[in-house]
C-alpha cells in the first residue's frame, strides 16, 4: 500500500514539475516503460501477497485451504481461497485485506492514467497502415556520434549513401576526445561530402549539417543560435554551444518546405562531476540552456503554424517521453511515429541493446505536410542512435 501511494505521488509530481524544476533532469532518466510496468507490478504484487496471506491463514485455522472441501459441500477450495482474497479477513480495528487490495489496484490504475503520456507507447501504431503513395521526398535524421570518428570511415559513408535520401539532417558534425565541450573540435569534411553526394546543397553551422537534393532558398539559426548569426568569425565553441536548431528552407517541386535540424543539449554529461558537488550546478545550468533552446524552437514553430507553413522538425532532442520539455511540441505538432516506428519507438542506446529503452530522437511535421511512412534504422551500429527515416508528401 505504501509503495502504491508513493508511486502515485511521484507520477503526479512528475507531471507537474518535469521541465520546470532542474532536479527533475536527474529523476527523468527513468525509462518510459517504467510508467507502464510499475502499475502492473504493483497490482501483481498486491494480488500475490493477498493470496499468500490467505493461504497461510487458512492453514493456521485448518480451513479449506489446508484440509480441502467437505464432500458434497458444493464449494471448492480454490473458490474459497479466491473469495477470501477478495473479502479478506475481518479483524477488529484493521482494514480488511480485500479492501487494501482494491485500494492498491485503484492507485495503480490512477498512476497509469496520470503518467500515460510519459510511458512512450504509441497506440496509433496499432491502427497504422503503410501508405501506398510515393512521397515527394525522403528525409533522414541521424545523430552520427562525433561524425563516425570511431568507426570505419568507408562503412560510415556507405551507410549514409545507402539511405538514398533527398534530405539529410545530421547532428554531431564534430570530433572529440571525451564529453567535455572544451575538447570538441570542428570537422571540415565538405570535400568528401560533395564527392559522396554530388549535386546536393550543404548548409552547416556548429555541429549541425543539412544536405538537400532540392534547391536551398535560405537558412536561419533559431533561438539562442541567432546570437551568432551574421558573425562568421565567432569562436567555434561559442557557435557550438549556441546553435542547436538549424532551419533550412528548400523548394520541393516548386513548393516551399522548412527543415529544422535539432540537437538539444544532453541533460547530464557523464564524468567525475556525477559524484562531486558540481553535479547540482551542472543540472541547473543544463536546465537553463535546454529551456532557452526549447523556448526558441517553440516560438519559431508558433509563427510557422500561424502562417500555415509546411515544416519538418527532426533530430536528437535528448529528451524521452518522460520529460516535460517535450509537452508543447507533442501537443501542437504531428508526431511522425504515428506513421510507423512500432508500438514502443526507441532510438537509444543502439550500441548496448540492454539499454535500448529510450526514445531521444523525434520527428514532427506541421502545415501541409504528410508523413506517409516512418521507421527507425540501426545504421549497422555505427552510432549509439538509430536513424529516423521519413517518407514525406507535400
Amino acid at each position: 500500500m505504501a509503495l502504491a501511494v508513493l508511486w502515485v505521488c511521484y507520477t503526479v509530481l512528475q507531471r507537474l514539475l518535469s521541465g520546470r524544476w532542474w532536479v527533475m533532469l536527474a529523476l527523468d532518466l527513468l525509462p518510459p516503460a517504467a510508467f507502464l510496468l510499475m502499475p502492473v507490478l504493483l497490482i501483481a504484487a498486491a494480488c500475490a501477497l493477498a493470496l499468500r496471506r490467505n493461504r497461510r491463514r487458512a492453514r493456521e485455522t485448518g480451513g479449506p485451504a489446508a484440509s480441502g472441501p467437505e464432500e458434497g459441500s458444493g464449494t471448492s477450495a480454490s473458490g474459497s481461497v479466491t473469495g477470501s482474497v477478495l473479502r479478506g479477513p475481518t479483524v477488529p480495528g484493521r482494514r480488511p485485506r480485500g479492501t487494501a487490495l482494491l485500494l492498491v489496484c485503484c492507485l495503480a490504475l490512477v498512476s497509469a492514467a496520470v503518467s500515460w503520456p510519459r510511458n512512450g507507447v504509441r497506440l496509433s501504431a496499432l491502427a497504422h497502415q503503410d501508405s501506398s503513395a510515393i512521397g515527394d521526398l525522403r528525409v533522414v535524421s541521424w545523430n552520427t556520434t562525433w561524425w563516425g570518428q570511431d568507426v570505419d570511415t568507408d562503412r560510415f559513408w556507405a551507410a549514409l549513401r545507402a539511405q538514398r535520401a533527398d534530405v539529410y539532417l545530421l547532428q554531431e558534425y564534430v570530433h572529440g576526445i571525451d564529453h567535455r565541450q572544451e575538447n570538441l573540435r570542428p570537422v571540415d569534411d565538405l570535400a568528401r561530402i560533395r564527392r559522396e553526394f554530388p549535386g546536393y546543397h550543404v548548409v552547416s553551422r556548429g555541429e549541425l549539417i543539412t544536405l538537400s537534393r532540392f534547391p536551398v532558398t535560405g537558412y536561419e539559426l533559431v533561438g539562442p543560435g541567432s546570437t551568432v548569426a551574421g558573425r562568421p568569425d565567432a569562436p567555434w565553441l561559442e557557435v557550438y554551444r549556441a546553435v542547436k536548431t538549424l532551419r533550412t528552407d528548400i523548394q520541393v517541386n516548386g513548393r516551399p518546405l522548412s527543415l529544422y535540424n535539432v540537437h538539444i543539449p544532453v541533460q547530464i554529461d557523464p564524468g567525475l562531476h556525477l559524484v562531486s558537488p558540481s553535479f547540482f550546478g551542472m543540472l541547473r545550468e543544463r536546465q537553463r540552456t535546454r529551456t532557452a533552446q526549447f523556448a526558441g524552437l517553440e516560438a519559431e514553430l508558433r509563427e510557422q503554424r500561424l502562417r500555415g507553413a509546411a515544416a519538418v522538425i527532426a533530430g536528437d532532442f535528448n529528451s524521452s517521453p518522460v520529460m516535460g520539455e517535450m509537452d508543447e511540441l507533442r501537443a501542437t505538432l504531428r508526431d511522425a511515429a504515428d506513421s510507423g516506428g512500432g508500438l514502443y519507438p526507441r532510438t537509444w542506446n543502439e550500441l548496448v541493446p540492454a539499454l535500448g529503452l529510450w526514445r531521444l530522437d523525434w520527428a514532427f511535421s506541421t502545415g501541409p505536410v504528410t508523413v506517409d511512412r516512418y521507421r527507425l534504422d540501426g545504421m549497422n551500429s555505427l552510432s549509439d542512435h538509430r536513424a529516423q527515416i521519413l517518407e514525406v508528401s507535400l
